[in-house]
């Protein structure tokens, strides 16, 4: 079975370590994502669940991560339970954010691997995470 993979990029007008410290701060996390929660002791191996609502319906993406490299990198692999598939490790996502320094701001690249169907794929692909990034991108820009 072939799975999509979603390649984004998106320029911060922030520094790295500040672009890295707000993906991985649950308390800034729900200030940009649609989130309601999102719990980790922040360790390479430790579990990190990302808690929320979709049209009235709860979720939670269960998580571990893998690389906790500030301000460079964070990757982790997740099973959401709203994404219809039973939660074994073949149907575990990844997401990975590499920020790199751009002048004065942040150059951050965005790769989502493992979707199985194309219409997954062209969901998160066109609407969920140009919104996602542009939500995430604005409010660090407004703390800085």
């Amino acid at each position: 079975m072939s799975t999509f993979t979603i390649k984004k990029e998106i320029f911060i007008n922030a520094p790295p370590e500040l672009v890295f410290d707000a993906l991985t701060n649950a308390d800034e996390i729900v200030k940009y994502f649609p989130l309601k929660e999102v719990v980790s002791e922040w360790e390479v191996g430790s579990e990190v669940f990302y808690k929320g609502e979709i049209n009235n319906q709860e979720f939670t993406d269960y998580g571990v991560i893998e690389v906790l490299s500030r301000p460079n990198k964070y990757k982790y692999t997740y099973w959401s339970d709203n994404h219809g598939t039973e939660r074994t490790p073949e149907n575990y996502l990844s997401i990975t954010y590499e920020l790199s320094r751009n002048g004065d701001g942040t150059k951050l690249e965005l790769e989502q691997g493992n979707l199985k169907s194309k219409e997954m794929f062209q969901m998160m692909d066109t609407v969920v995470w140009d919104s996602l990034l542009d939500n995430m991108k604005n409010h660090i820009e407004s703390v800085t």
